[in-house]
């Protein structure tokens, strides 16, 4: 029945931040019980140009989480020295909105709070932010 409820995740939740050259909204459960996958949508869209977009996951996105797919897939990949993930797409006209689909799965074992942010850069240009984090059951 507390399943049911949503007590153990699994219900996306929407948050937006904007900043002067673009917005993100990003659609992802807040908690989510560990071996079961779930879709996370990352959306930019773009005010000004932006000549590399891209998309900063915290570390608790892929600590102990598999990342079944992204698509579109990103034009590079890397980590930042505090093991966050680094995507970036392809440069983006002002106007055009660019939708991430991510299929990830918890790791049974990874039990408890994770850091869930998300920001958004042109290069190494801050646009905005959201704070976020998610709770895995076992």
């Amino acid at each position: 029945m507390a399943a049911l409820a949503n007590a153990f995740g699994q219900a996306d939740a929407t948050d937006t931040a904007s900043g002067a050259a673009g917005t993100l909204s990003v659609k992802a459960p807040s908690r989510v019980r560990g071996g079961l996958t779930y879709q996370s949508e990352f959306v930019i869209h773009a005010k000004r140009d932006l000549r590399a977009p891209t998309l900063v996951l915290d570390r608790g996105w892929v600590d102990q989480t598999t990342i079944n797919t992204l698509q579109p897939e990103p034009a590079g990949s890397t980590t930042n020295g505090e093991g966050d993930l680094k995507l970036r797409f392809a440069p983006m006209r002002a106007g055009r909105t660019l939708v991430v689909y991510g299929q990830f799965q918890a790791n049974p074992l990874n039990v408890g709070p994770h850091e869930g942010g998300v920001s958004l850069y042109d290069g190494g240009h801050f646009i905005a932010s959201i704070p976020r984090s998610q709770f895995d059951f076992p």
